[in-house]
């Protein structure tokens, strides 16, 4: 299955089905008049690959299930996804996402609250929407809403290991199973038990789904050196003074000078962060080997969720995890050509 062309075809597809659902709720849910309505579609007007609405659509096809009764779903994960993005843009400091101001830097911190808090709530008013029966809501509901406090304890949990004195890859990636991998486990472990799969096939989309979390998250800490993450400039993980896998990963392997300057790069105030900074980070980086085992581990897991038999009982089901797998390394395979040309 090449699934980068099914998720293009099934966002030109049903895209516009999701987000009219979407402009409805927001518009039904709120008074009159509100700011809401206008700073919530703003944000979404930003664009993104829309991953959390496809791929809960994506995977009903896959268990042979009608996918529109689960566009309400695939609404309410995207909302989700987009909320945290929104609360995340003001935490990092981010003044643009895509070419364009956040909402934060547009309207106010205060009303880049206001709208990540409301959007949470459109994302269970969006279940509302749901065909299925009320009990089958209510589970999906409770699915959700424990999914988001996972996000969030993970959103906590990344900003204390910013003040960790030593922070290790396996703390990196405590954090990430919570604040990444969480949305990808609800919109496709969700879509299973919403499509009637089996309980075994449950807990093997959700098992594969916290390892493609994972690789996501790396391949996102990648990007932002090697790659084109919209976010105004190259190395803004560096800036914001972030601990990604190349960082946990740099400070366990380095000299101690080495990691002495990069802990000094990435407390350096974010507006003084230059070009060259990031440049010698990137060389740390490289020195200590941190890219080559960030495309190792995503590799490794990679292979888990190839290998798993839960999901190799459904050969569509298995073809699409795996295939998300490589869609996600697709925005930095020439770092994965240039560094596999290497050994």
């Amino acid at each position: 299955m090449n699934v980068l062309a099914e998720l293009e075809r099934y966002k030109r597809e049903r895209w516009g089905e999701v987000e009219r659902l979407i402009r409805e709720t927001v518009e039904g849910w709120s008074p009159p008049g509100s700011l809401l309505v206008e700073m919530c579609a703003y944000h979404l007007e930003t664009g993104g690959k829309r991953l959390r609405a496809m791929i809960p659509l994506l995977t009903a096809e896959a268990l042979e299930s009608d996918p529109a009764r689960l566009v309400p779903f695939a609404a309410a994960c995207e909302m989700l996804h987009n909320a945290t993005l929104v609360h995340d843009d003001l935490q990092d400091g981010d003044e643009t996402r895509r070419g364009r101001a956040t909402v934060w830097k547009r309207w106010s911190e205060a009303q880049a609250i206001n709208l990540g808090d409301a959007m949470f709530y459109y994302t269970l008013a969006l279940l509302e929407r749901l065909p299925h029966s009320a009990a089958e809501r209510l589970a999906t509901a409770d699915l959700v809403l424990r999914g988001t406090l996972r996000v969030i304890d993970g959103q906590a949990r990344e900003f204390q290991l910013k003040d960790d004195p030593g922070p290790t890859v396996e703390r990196y990636v405590a954090v990430i199973e919570g604040k990444t991998a969480g949305l990808f486990e609800i919109p496709l472990g969700g879509a299973a038990r919403l499509a009637g799969a089996p309980s075994a096939v449950v807990a093997a989309v959700e098992e594969s789904a916290r390892h493609l979390g994972v690789v996501f998250q790396i391949q996102d800490d990648l990007l932002d050196l090697y790659g084109e993450k919209g976010r105004g400039m190259r190395g803004s993980d560096i800036a914001e003074g972030k601990i990604s896998v190349l960082v946990a990963h740099a400070l366990g392997r380095c000299a101690p000078a080495d990691a002495a300057r990069l802990r000094a790069l990435l407390v350096k105030p974010r507006a003084e962060t230059t070009a060259a900074d990031v440049d010698e980070a990137d060389a740390l980086f490289r020195s200590c080997g941190s890219a080559r085992y960030a495309l190792s581990e995503i590799e490794r897991r990679e292979r888990i969720v190839a290998g798993h038999p839960g999901l190799r009982a459904v050969p569509r089901l298995h073809a699409l995890l795996t295939g998300l797998g490589d869609a996600f390394l697709e925005p930095i395979r020439p770092l994965v050509r240039e560094l596999g040309g290497e050994n």
